[in-house]
């Protein structure tokens, strides 16, 4: 792979270190990518790369994300919004903490949260696995590949059934979402992944994380194969041994094959084993017949290699020094490598001890540890020189000390006999944290201290002091703020679990503060790593001891999103009630038509001062209890959308009646927007729309200069763009802003909103024209995250449209049947989404009594009617009402196209006031007007209608509508017997339906036209 200008990526787990944090590992293994691409490649490729990833992460806020997850990332790009310098390695994980916001050192080392607009988001495994996903889009090609090499996995895998939740299995889930991608939607990534595993050290059950992961891999149609790597077999193995001799092979093959017995083929042991021959002599070369001799005999009854090969290194570095033995003890304990920068502290740690045994006393008085590591660093030294470990060099510092072998680590790390193990490290995790004190560069070690701390605190923890106690909760906590900000939430709910447990039983009364802080911290990083069960737990313990409102607000709303991801809507809706009543408001259990309109009414006199953005920009900034109310009123908001439809409008005009007279937050504007949206859904008035459409305009470009909060991105872009903006703003904008409201909600980890606008930028797609092809390509891509994520409602309303597109790419092609669609379709809802789409694929295919049946099952009062499918149902009602009136000539069948002109030109007019030259609805309204004067027989405004409507599909590029105004306009002339004018027509319908992508509709023209076939005849 390098060799052909590709990316080699190699990370190694190992026992020690996996279990604690192995995700940070993985994570730096993609940071290094960065710098990998920057050394490799030149200056012009990596300005390509740059305007790639600007392109695939929006300037701003996707882009900050990538940024806080992948600091060397400004190595290829140089941000718009400086965050930071460049760095390496040990620094570029660090920099996520220490970078991130205005006065986050502080509430650092106190573990106060940080909530900014930019900083109070925290990214989980769902976040995690789409922003690595993308950026390998981006960074990786078939020119330039990357292999991902992730070695011992074993060590970071579990046999646990819910291992989505263990910590131990972290890495595996990362790697699924990573690789589960084999779509070409945007490009598709370029990765070969090759991960090793110990099978003796794994289960043979098919429940184990590892074997599920493939399972996984192959349900997703992404190849796989799967090796198993034996020993060596006896003729290689005898040509190895050869050729080390060189002696010909038939007189080595005794030995050989004694050797192959005992080794079961295995380089490495192999090697050692020779070695252990040579030492015993055994084997030896003998110089009087210049050649190397052997005792068959005595080798055939030595001792089977493969149980012993620790044996044989423990043996022969029992054999050193002390100072070397305590350096092999030390650095075991740290796993495969040891980080120089360890080394150096612990140098400086042991000044005032003396001893090297790891049976010191327990009784730990003094912080300084019992052990003496000021001559670690010659020890080391003295190791590298004897082979059992290799100095790491990058550049021209050292960067770590590292075994050369696992096994060597094994039998160095048995040289600690096994029930004193614990208290090693322990001692080990004191020298270190004696030597930072507190100090600012303790942030640089914060997990080896904590690690090695962990392995002994319980043996310790009855004979611990108050003080050591708080300052051990203290030092948990400092990790788990760490490990969150390097986006290890495993690691994190770790960390702040052992923090409480640390913690007196009546920490609520003598410790409040820090009870507060770290049951927080385990809530949110349990939530941000799946544990909901957990977080939930913690959170209702929050609110069960928390002294005051306040104080409990945080665990609320959390305790509410979690409620919501899980469909509990309705002790979402209640506790949005309880938490807003102890805030002072009040909010009726019902609310009937007549104190609706009453409501509407007022708030819509209270924000018509509301011209435009600056009116906004210069309200003053609501006081913190206010801003809470407004939060928790938009979030019951959401939630009644669900429960309770008619309270729906009630909670947005609270939220805004409070802002307009209180002040304004970011969460103000979710407000403002929620009320547009509801403007619009509910009112065919031109001011009505109008009004909803400044109001709705203002409050996100107030939302853009003021607030820019990332963290509502998602949910103020599903509502705006997909309820407000498309009267002001061309489909095509709209379905772009409803793609990115999908890529920062993924980012974010809020997949639920993400797919709420993943939903919508199909519709937009869809209605804007866009290929047939193309859009299905984006429903399969959301179709496989939604079965990643298992987002049934997501499967449900995407399932639907696939079904109908597919029918229109090609009739002939069976459409797939998916049960997902009947699952997901469990409420009103989704009834009413069914019976819409059920009309839309009825209209194209010309089934006009079944599309007249459907639509009129789509509830007036219905989601589907307020956005653009509710102008889109309006438009194709009109025009199939023409061929109802063939058959039902009524009053009110009649009256149907006329109430839908009268509806699109309300719609056309406020294009035209925002200055968009009817983008969107005025070619809708010429074809109905021509659809209308041909019923009528007015035939030469019917002939300058259809020319018009013609025209302005194009001009909007609705190559859908430009196809069916072509036919339309040839089934008139047809109709009127101009069959040559109807003949070009029915051509033009033919080639935009083939741009389109639409072999069914291509067919129907065809067939349209072999009655011209006839005629001619």
């Amino acid at each position: 792979v390098d060799a052909v200008e590709g990316y080699v990526l190699c990370h190694k787990f190992d026992q020690i270190k996996c279990q604690g944090r192995p995700l940070l590992g993985v994570i730096s293994v993609f940071n290094d990518l960065c710098s990998l691409i920057c050394n490799k490649r030149s200056a012009r490729y990596l300005q390509i790369v740059a305007e790639k990833i600007l392109e695939e992460f929006d300037i701003g806020d996707d882009f900050r994300m990538l940024v806080r997850l992948l600091p060397n990332i400004e190595m290829l790009v140089t941000s718009p919004d400086p965050i930071g310098i460049t760095r390496s390695n040990d620094d570029a994980i660090n920099y996520a903490i220490i970078n991130r916001g205005d006065d986050q050192d502080e509430k650092k080392d106190n573990g106060d949260e940080v909530d900014q607009n930019h900083q109070d988001v925290n990214f989980n495994l769902s976040s995690i696995c789409f922003l690595l996903r993308r950026f390998l889009k981006v960074v990786s090609s078939k020119s330039h590949p990357v292999m991902l090499f992730l070695d011992d996995l074993q060590f970071c895998s579990s046999s646990d059934t819910n291992s989505s939740s263990s910590s131990s299995s972290v890495v595996l889930t990362v790697m699924e979402g990573i690789l589960a991608d084999n779509t070409d939607i945007g490009g598709s990534s370029c990765i070969f992944f090759v991960g090793n595993y110990r099978s003796n050290e794994v289960s043979s059950s098919e429940d184990h994380s590892i074997l599920r992961l493939v399972d996984s891999l192959k349900s997703f149609h992404v190849p796989t194969t799967t090796l198993t790597l034996d020993g060596l077999e006896i003729h290689d193995l005898n040509d190895m041994i050869s050729d080390a001799m060189c002696t010909f092979p038939r007189i080595c093959y005794p030995l050989s094959k004694i050797v192959h017995e005992k080794t079961k083929g295995n380089p490495f042991f192999t090697l050692a084993f020779l070695n252990s021959l040579l030492k015993d002599g055994m084997l030896e070369f003998s110089t009087r017949k210049r050649k190397w001799v052997w005792d068959l005999e005595r080798i055939r009854n030595s001792m089977d290699i493969t149980g012993n090969v620790l044996h044989l290194l423990a043996e022969k570095m029992s054999g050193l020094s002390e100072s070397v033995q305590v350096a092999l003890q030390v650095a075991a304990c740290f796993g495969i490598s040891m980080k120089d920068s360890v080394v150096g502290y612990l140098s400086s740690s042991g000044s005032g001890s003396c001893g090297t045994s790891a049976t010191a006393s327990s009784s730990f008085s003094s912080p300084i540890a019992s052990a003496e590591f000021s001559s670690i660093r010659d020890g080391l030294d003295q190791v590298v020189k004897e082979g059992f470990m290799m100095k790491v060099v990058v550049g021209t510092s050292l960067e770590e000390f590292k075994f050369v072998h696992d096994k060597v680590r094994e039998a160095a790390y048995s040289l600690i006999p096994e029930n004193e193990r614990n208290q090693y490290h322990y001692i080990i995790g004191m020298a270190l944290h004696s030597a930072t004190e507190w100090k600012n560069d303790m942030n640089n070690i914060i997990f080896s201290i904590a690690d090695q701390i962990n392995h002994g605190i319980l043996e310790n923890l009855p004979s611990l002091t108050d003080d050591i106690r708080n300052d051990h909760a203290r030092l948990y906590e400092m990790a788990g703020a760490k490990a969150v900000s390097c986006s290890d939430h495993a690691a994190a709910r770790s960390y702040a679990s052992i923090s409480l447990s640390l913690m007196s039983m009546d920490r609520w009364t003598s410790e409040y503060e820090p009870s507060l802080r770290r049951s927080m911290l385990l809530a949110k990083s349990a939530c941000a790593f799946g544990d909901v069960d957990m977080a939930q737990a913690s959170l209702r313990e929050i609110l069960a001891n928390a002294r005051c409102i306040q104080d409990k607000l945080p665990a609320f709303f959390l305790l509410v999103t979690t409620l919501i991801a899980r469909g509990e809507f309705s002790e979402s809706y209640s506790t949005c009630h309880d938490v807003l009543t102890t805030l002072g408001e009040q909010i009726p259990d019902s609310l009937g038509p007549k104190d609706t309109t009453n409501i509407i009414a007022a708030t819509s006199r209270a924000v018509s001062c509301i011209i435009s953005d600056a009116d906004l920009l210069k309200m003053k900034e609501i006081n913190t209890e206010g801003a809470n109310a407004i939060k928790f009123y938009n979030l019951m908001a959401t939630v009644s959308f669900f429960t309770k439809p008619e309270m729906f409008a009630f909670l947005v005009c609270r939220s805004v009646q409070l802002t307009m007279r209180e002040g304004i937050c970011n969460y103000s504007i979710v407000g403002f927007v929620h009320y547009s949206a509801m403007l619009v859904s509910g009112n065919k008035m031109v001011k009505g729309i109008r009004d909803a459409s400044r109001i709705g305009k203002s409050a996100m470009s107030c939302w853009k200069k003021r607030f820019h909060a990332t963290h509502t991105l998602p949910q103020l872009y599903d509502i705006y763009h997909g309820w407000i903006a498309f009267y002001t703003e061309p489909l095509q904008s709209c379905a772009d802003a409803l793609r990115q409201g999908f890529d920062v909600g993924m980012s974010l980890g809020e997949t639920g909103t993400a797919f709420l606008n993943a939903i919508q930028h199909v519709a937009y797609s869809f209605w804007a024209g866009e290929k047939l092809h193309t859009i299905l390509e984006k429903i399969d891509y959301y179709l496989e995250l939604a079965l990643l994520y298992k987002n049934e409602v997501a499967k449900g309303y995407l399932s639907i449209f696939r079904d109908m597109i597919s029918t229109l790419i090609d009739r002939s092609q069976p459409a797939r049947k998916n049960k997902l669609t009947v699952e997901g379709m469990q409420n009103a809802s989704h009834s009413a989404a069914i019976n819409f789409n059920g009309a839309l694929q009825a209209f194209w295919l010309g089934y006009n009594e079944r599309c007249h049946h459907c639509v009129g099952k789509v509830p007036k009062g219905s989601p589907v009617r307020g956005r653009i499918a509710g102008i889109g149902i309006v438009f194709i009602h009109g025009l199939n009402s023409f061929q109802i009136l063939k058959k039902q000539n009524t009053a009110k069948v009649r009256a149907i196209p006329r109430e839908a002109i009268a509806t699109l030109k309300v719609a056309a007019s406020q294009e035209a006031e925002a200055g968009r030259q009817s983008w969107n609805f005025r070619n809708k309204v010429r074809l109905l007007e021509a659809e209308l004067q041909s019923f009528e027989k007015r035939n030469d405004e019917a002939k300058e209608s259809y020319a018009a409507a013609i025209t302005s599909a194009r001009c909007s590029r609705f190559v859908h509508e430009q196809g069916l105004a072509c036919e339309l306009a040839g089934q008139h002339h047809k109709k009127n017997g101009d069959i040559l004018r109807a003949s070009g027509f029915f051509e033009q319908a033919k080639q935009c339906y083939a741009d389109w992508g639409s072999q069914t509709k291509v067919d129907s023209i065809n067939q349209q036209m072999e009655s011209f076939q006839e005629i001619e005849a």
